[in-house]
């Protein structure tokens, strides 16, 4: 069984808006059910769990109802932490085998693919979990201050991570049982168990997936919407 977890247990702040991003409309539709759509569609995944900020519960089951959300399994209140949130939607996924995978994914990354999710899925079913990642196009430097710099950082050795990531259930449960002994506390399910000592395996990852952070965001998703790729590129 593969479930995504989906967290929209945040308001987003950065955005500068009076409603969480994650339920902010683009084009008449919420930006969460943009994402859901994307799980809903995908062959591989068989239910859905959502995180939710507290308060918004009802309005999601709504949209949920409206769009056509039948995956939708469960509706869990967020926590102050993105750790907290993502820990009370993994112990809500109960009977879980230790060789189902758990999909976790954020809301505001509406525009993830079949292809990363399908990676995701195929990688964490080989090694326990998955990361989705980009490799660095970017010169990187390594910050001195706030002012500058003056040192650099291979860039060959590093990677940018994303959601969606994932973990067999028999790993979650080692993981935080490991987290809970230790004190560790750290938001992405991916960083805890490097944290904790684990090896996060790699899934490739899309330059499309941007995360709606700031409302300079919203303007690149709603051009990506429209666009199309041309018939003569590769």
């Amino acid at each position: 069984m593969n479930t995504a977890l989906i967290l929209a247990g945040g308001f987003g702040s950065r955005m500068g808006q009076d409603i969480p991003k994650q339920f902010i409309h683009v084009n008449n539709k919420p930006i969460i059910i943009y994402t859901l759509k994307k799980f809903q569609q995908h062959r591989d995944i068989d239910n859905i769990c959502i995180v939710c900020v507290d308060g918004w519960q009802a309005i999601l089951q709504g949209y949920a109802l409206q769009f056509g959300i039948s995956k939708l399994t469960g509706i869990i209140c967020g926590g102050t932490t993105r750790f907290e949130s993502t820990y009370n939607g993994m112990m809500s996924l109960k009977n879980m085998s230790d060789e189902d995978v758990i999909i976790v994914h954020d809301a505001v990354r509406p525009m993830v693919t079949e292809q990363s999710i399908s990676e995701t899925i195929c990688v964490c079913r080989r090694f326990g979990n998955s990361m989705s990642v980009l490799d660095c196009a970017d010169t990187m430097y390594m910050r001195s201050d706030h002012e500058g710099t003056s040192s650099n950082m291979n860039r060959s050795e590093l990677v940018r991570g994303q959601t969606p990531e994932a973990v067999c259930a028999k790993r979650m449960r080692v993981m935080y049982a490991m987290a809970k002994e230790k004190n560790i506390k750290i938001d992405s399910i991916s960083e805890l168990q490097v944290a904790l000592g684990m090896k996060v395996y790699f899934a490739q990852g899309s330059e499309k997936n941007i995360k709606l952070t700031r409302t300079e965001d919203i303007e690149l998703f709603k051009a990506l919407l429209q666009t199309t790729k041309d018939e003569w590129l590769k």
